[in-house]
């Protein structure tokens, strides 16, 4: 009986352990083995396009029509093949608040974790997107989702200008358009591009 009580515990600790990895999965969150995968790789480009004489340009979009003008606009006036750009996208979602009802049972936090997952394919689609018109002008851009730490419009700017100054420190520009009205919660309405312009330590082009 015991025996069978210890195997019984460890076949419950391994499904466990296979729901949380395929939660994981769906959610997008990368574990730590991905997370120096990237670093490594970011490292590798650095190097290469230091060698090579160009600059590390970030630029930042979200999802609405005006990302079009600000890829073209680089296209034509800034970007070169030798540079390393970023496609940078915030995204976000609006979580369902836990109420509390008598008598009713609801998994809040497996439609949250559905809403993330929508949010994050949605985000997916819009970097995809511009990352092929970036390759019609011959230029190679990563692109990384950065998840909102807060779920409202007016956080974008702080999440942005905590990433680029804790995880991009070498970057040597920072390019976005003066106003958008996506997802990514209002994204460039006047505060965000002024916010970024005055507090990050590289050099910020705001395209029109």
């Amino acid at each position: 009986k015991t025996t069978r009580r210890r195997e019984t515990h460890l076949k419950t600790q391994n499904m466990s352990t296979t729901q949380n990895k395929n939660v994981e999965e769906v959610v997008g969150n990368q574990p730590l083995i991905a997370e120096e995968k990237e670093k490594r790789e970011q490292e590798a480009a650095g190097e290469d396009y230091k060698k090579k004489g160009g600059s590390f340009v970030i630029v930042c979009v979200d999802g609405s029509k005006s990302d079009i003008k600000v890829i073209d606009w680089c296209g034509q006036n800034l970007l070169k093949g030798k540079d390393r750009i970023m496609l940078l996208h915030s995204y976000n979602y609006d979580p369902v608040p836990i109420v509390p009802h008598m008598g009713v049972t609801f998994d809040y936090d497996m439609v949250n974790k559905q809403l993330e997952k929508r949010a994050r394919l949605e985000a997916e689609a819009v970097v995809l997107k511009l990352k092929n018109q970036c390759e019609s002008y011959g230029l190679k851009p990563e692109c990384k989702l950065l998840l909102g730490h807060e779920r409202v419009g007016s956080a974008v700017k702080y999440d942005i200008h905590e990433y680029v100054k804790t995880k991009q420190k070498d970057v040597d520009m920072l390019v976005c358009g003066s106003r958008g009205m996506g997802a990514m919660g209002r994204a460039f309405i006047g505060s965000v591009a002024d916010y970024l312009v005055h507090n990050l330590s590289c050099a910020v082009v705001v395209v029109k």
